[in-house]
């Protein structure tokens, strides 16, 4: 019987399921009409193993389906998120100046992955896109919190680490005020993790 590109996908799934992402990439090869899932999957792929020959296959494909990348904001991100844990940065910037819609998803992408590579200062700036975007270039920092607070339940409402990551970037900053109000934006068992803890006795000592 012949695969369908919906088989593909299911079957590739399975493999990154299963921690077999080096037989999901094989497959993928095998498939000749990919569809946006199935980019989607190989894109996550390449972000669970991050290494150079996962960056080279990147760039490889990604140039042939780059309308498909500028519109679609899901499969944008997983590109950005694979570009980022490649340690290609420049790549997943370029790309995030193109895309033609940024949705929160996106940002997100470019913050998590901009912190992940120790460009705080960076990632800070994507914040402020955010804000000049969204908001016609009003400067309201509590407009800004709103939008971070529909942000992290967009995307990373369980992920201590980018609370984390932007508590320490702000922090470092000397963005005091804008930390503050972003922990009240934190969920309350979040404040109870060790290394959140840490991170806010740190700000604090800073602000004094």
């Amino acid at each position: 019987m012949k695969k369908t590109v919906s088989m593909y996908n299911v079957i590739m799934k399975g493999y990154i399921k299963n921690k077999s992402a080096k037989k999901a990439i094989d497959l993928f090869r095998e498939i000749k009409d990919p569809d946006e899932i199935t980019i989607t999957l190989v894109f996550n792929v390449c972000t669970q193993l991050g290494t150079e020959k996962e960056l080279n296959l990147l760039k490889t494909i990604s140039p042939k389906f780059c309308n498909t990348f500028y519109s679609n904001p899901y499969v944008l991100t997983s590109l950005i998120d694979a570009f980022m844990k490649c340690g290609d940065v420049t790549s997943a910037k370029s790309l995030f100046d193109k895309s033609t819609k940024k949705t929160l998803l996106v940002y997100g992408a470019m913050m998590t992955g901009l912190i992940v590579n120790d460009q705080e200062d960076e990632a800070i700036a994507i914040f402020n896109e955010i804000h000049l975007d969204e908001f016609y270039r009003e400067n309201h920092s509590e407009k800004q919190m709103k939008l971070l607070s529909e942000l992290k339940h967009d995307r990373f409402e369980s992920n201590i680490t980018i609370y984390l990551c932007l508590l320490k970037a702000l922090a470092k900053l000397g963005m005091l005020d804008k930390a503050q109000s972003f922990v009240q934006q934190t969920p309350t068992v979040f404040l109870t993790d060790y290394p959140i803890r840490n991170a806010l006795i740190h700000m604090w000592i800073r602000s004094n």
